[in-house]
């Protein structure tokens, strides 16, 4: 990220290269005719009144009227800049011409009086008029320049703060929507880790690492916008494990996951939404019918997750057994993974199935 002090110097850079080169075609230009000291300071009066009216619209006309869509009031203020530029040119311009111009020899002199021998008003440049329009003319298009320039830079700008404002609030989005997922599943660990001890289970110890691996993963790796596949993985195979306590027939849950690649980057707590919407659901815990079967694989770029578990006959509709949790994971799919994913949910007669891909890069 370019810092402010940095982003000042580059745009003073970039202006004074535009103009420094302005300068060098007009002395280009007027060295045609005149030696490289005059055709210096002809370049210099005729860019130093564009240099102003320029900066003139861009600090103050285009601001304070152009883009706030008073375009009467910027075109009155324009068209007086511009009278006053014209005066600039008739009145100013050829004081300063006397003063750092060398007199023309005696035969232009001669030339330029009028017939009594008075000197005419513009006796040091008999195209005046002419050559005041030029410089209207040139300072016209420096002028629209300008306009072009600054309105471009305010509507890029613009879109950037929209964009940056976007960002933040998808990720306010995703941070809301991330702290909603399983709220209850640490009572329920706790419950079944608490009836382990009551009957003294060896399995104790083991299911409370457990429990702390996957509350070390929500507190600090779930932070990350993306985390290895492999932990992910880890956290549902813990989550399976507790969930299993509490089962007669764990045989029921079947899970594949040996055709993942552990090193894949994923949206952490991106699966696990259906997965308890599964154990939820199909009752596996007070039906001994009840199954539950997933599989998750990833090929080249895409990861292929599938997951069908046996519904109750009382589960009449797709709404009561999709729940609002897959609500959640539908939305940050939406806004993690936009065109990059697809997620088909299917009811069938006492069967409910996901099947979700997502291309990882």
């Amino acid at each position: 990220m370019m810092y402010p002090f940095k982003k000042r110097r580059y745009v003073l850079l970039s202006h004074l290269i535009f103009w420094g080169g302005y300068l060098s075609l007009s002395v280009f230009v007027f060295s045609g005719r005149e030696n490289l000291n005059l055709a210096f300071r002809l370049g210099l009066m005729q860019i130093i009144p564009q240099i102003a009216i320029a900066y003139f619209n861009m600090e103050i006309l285009i601001p304070r009227f152009f883009i706030k869509k008073k375009y009467l009031h910027y075109a009155g203020y324009t068209l007086a800049s511009f009278v006053l530029l014209y005066l600039f040119y008739d009145f100013v311009i050829p004081q300063i011409y006397k003063a750092v111009m060398p007199p023309p020899p005696e035969e232009v002199r001669h030339w330029m009086r009028q017939a009594d021998g008075v000197p005419r008003r513009d006796f040091f440049n008999p195209m005046r008029k002419m050559r005041i329009v030029y410089a209207l003319t040139q300072t016209l298009a420096i002028f629209f320049l300008s306009t072009a320039f600054k309105t471009s830079q305010i509507a890029l700008r613009r879109e950037k703060e929209a964009s940056d404002l976007k960002g933040e609030n998808l990720n306010s989005e995703l941070k809301f929507l991330r702290s909603q997922i399983n709220p209850h599943f640490l009572f329920n660990a706790l419950n079944n880790i608490y009836s382990l001890s009551i009957l003294k289970s060896e399995k104790t110890p083991e299911t409370i690492l457990k429990l702390s691996d996957m509350l070390r993963y929500i507190i600090y790796d779930c932070n990350a916008e993306k985390v290895p596949l492999a932990k992910e993985l880890n956290y549902i195979d813990n989550y399976i494990s507790l969930q299993k306590l509490k089962m007669e027939n764990m045989d029921n849950v079947k899970v594949d996951f040996t055709k993942a690649q552990g090193d894949f980057l994923i949206a952490p707590m991106i699966l696990i939404p259906f997965i308890e919407n599964s154990f939820k659901h199909s009752s596996i815990e007070d039906q001994k019918n009840s199954w539950i079967s997933m599989t998750l694989s990833t090929v080249n770029d895409e990861l292929s997750f599938h997951i069908t578990n046996s519904l109750p006959a009382k589960i009449q509709s797709l709404d009561s057994a999709s729940g609002i949790g897959l609500e959640n994971v539908r939305r940050r799919l939406q806004l993690i993974y936009p065109g990059k994913h697809t997620l088909d949910v299917t009811l069938k007669e006492l069967e409910f199935s996901v099947a979700l891909r997502i291309t990882l890069k």
